[in-house]
């Protein structure tokens, strides 16, 4: 017995078995902007280094090494859900346990320790 499935079947049963939401992913790999920039000049001491993290289009949504993960975690999500990335349900009807949110943030955090390791 042979079972057909069609192109749009295969597609959504390979996107639920998925780890990481890969068109998420796509979209801010292809926006980040990374820029180093030097802060001080203090004679002797070595000025202090800072990494700016900005995205091409959308230039209030972005952060430094001296803000904390959660706070990058949020500005990415904000930024999702205003290009409309993100389910009609976010965040109000996803529960913690959904696996909808968890592969969301799973690739949110994907993304954020591939930029670190740039």
């Amino acid at each position: 017995m042979k079972i057909i499935i069609t192109e749009n079947e295969r597609k959504s049963i390979s996107s639920q078995h998925e780890e990481f939401d890969s068109n998420i992913l796509n979209f801010l790999m292809r926006r980040i902007n990374i820029e180093k920039r030097k802060l001080g000049d203090y004679g002797d001491f070595e000025p202090l280094e800072v990494t700016e993290y900005t995205f091409d289009g959308f230039p209030s949504y972005g952060f430094n090494t001296y803000q904390s993960r959660p706070y990058w975690t949020k500005q990415i999500l904000e930024l999702l859900e205003e290009v409309n990335l993100m389910p009609e349900n976010w965040p109000g009807d996803l529960k913690k346990e959904s696996q909808e949110r968890q592969k969301i943030i799973k690739t949110v955090r994907k993304f954020i320790q591939t930029i670190l390791t740039k």
